[in-house]
């Protein structure tokens, strides 16, 4: 791992790390799950617990990311976890991320205000962030100390996350509010037309139907919604994440999923 801190975006990220710096050892990721992958040369430097689970995707390129971790605190990523480049994750305390969660390019994830703004020789308010899974981050999104998000939520780019963000929701803005769900509810009877059509059914399927209502529904023939579902939106998806989907609702949320990612390449790409 290169100790070496080049370009970061703008919000000062050069000054936080620099400030860190001062009484922590830079060691190695304590724990990398089986087919975990880190493009570039991640900056990493542990004083406490870094896990990480199977088949991640840290980048450090073109930006590099940054990974941060004091005494006594822990970082835990789940399987399957995306960070983009120019993330940094800093922890004083905790900061745990679920599977399948996707970060995008230029994301502060701070469980800690580093100092208080009336003394800056003492530290500041700590408490620990917890990230659930299926989780979509969006391009320079700040996560605050005490966030809690839960299962399904997207954050939109550009947002503030302090608090609680509930489990399938969609926030925006600084700091982060609930905004309409009335794209999403398009999108679910999108998708449902489509697996009606792939399996030939008489009634369009609710968000909640999947495998147990439709038994045409089978690991083999998720290859022909896979199909059919990238044909009609446009998008790349997993194959693997297509045959583990039990219900409309989750593949709409793959739907969802693929779009912001792209989202997210061209966000990254224009800056």
């Amino acid at each position: 791992m290169s100790s070496a801190v080049i370009a970061v975006p703008p919000g000062g990220l050069r000054g936080i790390v620099g400030r860190l710096r001062a009484g922590l050892r830079k060691d190695s990721i304590d724990t990398i799950g089986r087919g975990t992958v880190m493009a570039g040369a991640l900056h990493v430097e542990n004083d406490g617990i870094i896990q990480m689970g199977e088949e991640c995707r840290l980048s450090s390129h073109p930006v590099q990311s940054h990974l941060v971790v004091m005494r006594n605190a822990r970082v835990t990523l789940g399987d399957r976890v995306s960070i983009s480049y120019g993330a940094a994750i800093s922890s004083r305390c905790s900061v745990r991320i679920g599977d399948d969660t996707c970060i995008g390019p230029f994301c502060l994830i701070l469980d800690n205000d580093y100092h208080r703004v009336d003394d800056r020789d003492s530290p500041g308010g700590i408490a620990p962030i917890e990230i659930g899974r299926n989780v979509t981050i969006g391009a320079r999104v700040t996560v605050l100390r005490g966030a809690r998000i839960g299962d399904g939520a997207r954050i939109m780019s550009g947002s503030t996350v302090a608090g609680v963000v509930a489990s399938g929701t969609v926030v925006s803005g600084v700091p982060a509010r609930v905004v309409g769900s009335e794209a999403s509810r398009a999108l679910s009877r999108s998708v449902a037309s489509v697996v009606m059509r792939v399996f030939r059914l008489t009634a369009l399927p609710s968000p909640k139907d999947g495998r147990a209502q439709i038994p045409e529904w089978t690991d083999s023939s998720a290859v022909r919604l896979l199909i059919a579902v990238e044909e009609a939106f446009g998008v790349t998806l997993q194959e693997n994440r297509v045959r583990a989907a039990r219900t409309v609702a989750d593949v709409a949320q793959l739907v969802t999923r693929a779009r912001e990612a792209s989202a997210l390449i061209t966000s990254g790409s224009a800056r």
